[in-house]
């Protein structure tokens, strides 16, 4: 025969588990960003532990990502948030991917910015130009990011605009370096690669610091004809980067016109407006941490943050944020 008290015990079980069923639990949203310790990871892990500390029921976790792979997931629900480049936004958005699809989903804000086309060559090379590599057929090892890069691509399609083609380089001796920034300049100040050539960041780098310990360096000028047609094809602004950019780090420079790549933030398209506007106040709440994590992020302001998220539009939540600062 069955207990009384166990009896009573058994009733009370549903009531026990129907209260904890009804019990909140953090909200999981994930976020993709590049690769681990880098600049975008930074941000994003920025952003997740501001959204921590204003809303502790909503947990951001961070994971690596690449550009097209970042869009890819964040267009089919497989991550929430994504830091994407404002280029990688109208390409997207206009359907001008590498698989030709057109992607679906909305903005937060602009917070890192802006990088630079920048070729870096050591005088010791004899390299003065991108036109003289062309003439002489110059056997030239340039490193540059990785090829999954949006900014390789961008660095790609510069050269080809001086009639320089991987294949060309080959033909000649030479060769493209797919590489890490970091390994990238270790190579270079090593005699393994001639020129560092990033299709975006910023200036002045600190990575080039190192590079002049061991000797003067410069940096390529680019013509205002090819930065125009390198800023068409990917919709990009244009800037000047100044002359004596790295003047303190014993590198030397005219100024020239260069496409300019913002960082930003997107989410998800079905992501609530009550979520996403929480998100973005967060992030605004802590803008002078943001801020502190690197100097690029200083330009989150608000009119920079809402006019330079590329084509896709802001989602309903940040646009209603913004409408209120």
């Amino acid at each position: 025969m069955l207990n009384f008290k166990y009896l009573k015990l058994l009733r009370t079980v549903p009531v026990l588990l129907l209260a904890t069923a009804g019990v909140s639990s953090a909200e999981q949203l994930k976020m993709v960003a590049g690769s681990v310790g880098g600049g975008y990871f930074k941000a994003a892990a920025a952003l997740s532990e501001y959204v921590s500390a204003e809303m502790p029921d909503v947990k951001i976790t961070v994971g690596p990502g690449t550009t097209w792979s970042n869009v890819d997931q964040l267009d089919s629900g497989k991550v929430d948030l994504a830091v994407i480049e404002n280029v990688v936004s109208s390409l997207a958005w206009a359907g001008d991917s590498p698989a030709g699809i057109k992607y679906d989903f909305r903005m937060l804000a602009a917070v890192r910015g802006p990088s630079v086309i920048q070729a870096f060559v050591p005088n010791d090379r004899g390299i003065n130009s991108f036109e003289q590599i062309l003439e002489e057929k110059k056997a030239i090892r340039i490193a540059t990011f990785e090829r999954s890069q949006l900014v390789t691509g961008i660095a790609i399609d510069l050269l080809a605009e001086y009639g320089i083609t991987e294949e060309k380089l080959k033909s000649w001796g030479g060769q493209l370096i797919f590489t890490s920034l970091k390994q990238g300049f270790e190579m270079l100040g090593d005699g393994v690669a001639d020129m560092w050539l990033t299709g975006g960041s910023f200036y002045p780098h600190p990575a080039a610091a190192q590079l002049g310990l061991k000797g003067k360096y410069k940096l390529l000028p680019i013509s205002n004809d090819v930065a125009q047609k390198v800023a068409e094809k990917y919709g990009m602004q244009i800037a000047e980067v100044p002359a004596g950019a790295y003047a303190d780090s014993n590198g030397q420079n005219d100024a020239y016109p260069s496409p300019v790549v913002v960082v930003t933030f997107a989410v998800n398209k079905d992501l609530s407006d009550e979520l996403v506007y929480n998100i973005l106040d967060s992030l605004w709440k802590h803008r002078e941490e943001f801020y502190a994590v690197h100097r690029q992020h200083n330009v989150f302001k608000l009119d920079f943050a809402q006019n330079n998220v590329g084509a896709a539009p802001l989602h309903p939540g940040a646009a209603k944020w913004y409408a209120e600062q």
